[in-house]
């Protein structure tokens, strides 16, 4: 894979003259970063210049993480910015995350940066404004460090973590390893302390895969909890944004400043962000006497997941839970074929052209002109050749696309909310809080390319549990509850009701013994 140049040229340019910064500033949660700044005892460039260090270090770099795609070179600038306002009226009450700097996923708009998508074709395509959830954390004095890599438009087929325009991400706990997807780089830069947090989006896994194979928190949420307008389209009945963090309290901080009603996403308007306090509810979760559901259907495809999964079961008892076991019904275990494939295929087109639609003009319009592009690119420049199965999943759904389609009409007016009905009965028929699995049944797979005999996986689609939240539209949390032989993170995750979210980030909180 080439190396961007611009990219090494702006790493060199912003490591120059670089400060000394705190060797402790990993260990901080992102409510310590905000009490040291506002104290004074860090600055924002300090804390910027430590993260581009890191990235300078191992991005292109020695461990070759290959995380972050493009970096803001007004970052070093924007944080000085910062700190001299600060100076100004240190008594001043700032934004929970003001001079605090954070990567977004590549298929977040970024105004005046590359936003592609994973895609070579659209390496020069330049938004004119942010996607909303960008913009309420710079509007709130954050600092945005950079673009991270992810699946190509963000589906992975097989190459996780890998696309035309980025490269293959490569997991930081053990680099023989992908950091799942789609949301790769996201969860690779906050594993690799590359930014203390990172903006996602997830489909049908996209930021939970990846947070549980790199030892990180992610959360997908309510359908409607975070504006998707901005985000490159993949299937809006099923995508949202979200966040990957290194700890609950950072995620409950990062969500508290980006949820929120948008007129252009009309699935904000059917949730009431305003009553939903993340950091507020953490200050009284708990698990005591609560009953979690241990979901059965998923287990068998890895031992080692298995046992890190049955020692997560024991620490819900000796956190105060009543544990019952649960097998759902068969149906949500065939989610994939019977609801998430057929709706993604006959939405892509039409809402991806959508998107193209708001580009410069010098941009493909359509999704045949984007495919034209890409077949000619995959014949000329093989360093930046899309997936072969990425480009074929492009192909098939070129001619397919239709929303008015009875298949379609039937998953969303009738097989969605029947699985939302059934999955709530569930839970009330077993009285049960929330239910709780192991996140990804495998842990993360072997690099494309790549031989790792020690992986061991019997599962067919080591995301099936994944989709309940997906096709439902409720909120999941997963959260570290091991390591395995070969330093390979284990998440497990608790999945609510339609709206509980709070709950659900502190049943995560509550477990991690907080």
């Amino acid at each position: 894979m080439q190396l961007n140049k611009k990219f090494v040229a702006c790493s060199l340019l912003l490591l120059a003259g670089s400060a000394q910064a705190d060797d402790g500033i990993e260990r901080m949660t992102l409510a310590d970063m905000r009490h040291a700044l506002n104290n004074g005892t860090l600055s924002s460039e300090q804390l910027v210049q430590h993260y581009l260090d890191n990235v300078q270090a191992n991005n292109h770099q020695g461990q070759h993480i290959n995380a972050l795609v493009t970096l803001n070179e007004q970052a070093l600038d924007q944080a000085r910015k910062w700190d001299a306002e600060r100076a100004k009226n240190p008594a001043a009450r700032y934004p929970a995350l003001a001079g605090i700097p954070f990567v977004v996923k590549d298929n977040f708009d970024t105004a005046g940066m590359v936003t592609s998508g994973g895609s070579y074709v659209l390496r020069s395509s330049v938004p004119s404004q942010d996607a909303f959830a960008v913009k309420k954390l710079i509007d709130g004095q954050a600092i945005l460090l950079g673009k991270a890599n992810l699946s190509e438009l963000a589906a992975s087929f097989g190459w996780f973590g890998y696309s035309s325009f980025g490269g293959q991400t490569l997991n930081p706990k053990n680099t023989k390893r992908d950091a799942s997807g789609s949301s790769s780089g996201s969860a690779a830069s906050v594993a690799a302390a590359f930014a203390p947090f990172a903006l996602g989006s997830d489909t049908s896994g996209s930021i939970r895969a990846p947070a549980s194979v790199t030892g990180t928190v992610g959360f997908r949420p309510s359908l409607g909890l975070i504006s998707r307008s901005g985000i490159i389209p993949l299937s809006l009945t099923f995508d949202t944004g979200g966040v990957i963090t290194n700890s609950v309290l950072d995620q409950a901080i990062v969500l508290d400043a980006i949820k929120g009603q948008d007129s252009r996403d009309p699935a904000t308007l059917n949730l009431a962000t305003d009553n939903i306090q993340f950091e507020l509810a953490l200050n009284r979760s708990s698990l005591q006497g609560k009953t979690i559901g241990v979901i059965s259907n998923f287990k068998g495809a890895n031992p080692e997941v298995d046992a890190v999964f049955k020692s997560a079961q024991e620490t819900l008892g000796k956190r105060g839970a009543h544990v019952v076991a649960i097998e759902l019904p068969k149906a949500f275990e065939t989610l994939w074929s019977d609801v998430l494939g057929p709706v993604g295929e006959s939405e892509f087109k039409p809402q991806f052209e959508r998107y193209l639609a708001t580009l410069n003009p010098s941009q493909p319009r359509t999704l045949e002109q984007f495919l034209d592009l890409a077949r000619k690119n995959q014949a000329e420049n093989a360093p930046h050749g899309m997936n072969p199965a990425r480009l074929a999943g492009l192909e098939s759904v070129a001619n397919t696309g239709s929303t008015d389609s009875p298949l379609y009409i039937s998953i969303l007016s009738r097989k969605i909310p029947q699985l939302r009905a059934q999955l709530m009965d569930v839970m009330k028929n077993n009285k049960v809080d929330s239910l709780f699995f192991a996140t990804i049944n495998c842990p993360a797979s072997v690099v494309h390319g790549v031989t790792d005999d020690s992986y061991v996986c019997t599962a067919g689609d080591t995301y099936v549990s994944s989709y309940i939240a997906s096709a439902t539209g409720f909120p999941e949390i997963t959260v570290p509850a091991g390591t395995i032989k070969g330093n390979l993170p284990v998440g497990v995750s608790f999945l609510g009701g339609y709206g509980e979210d709070a709950k659900v980030v502190g049943f995560g909180y509550a477990f991690l013994g907080h």
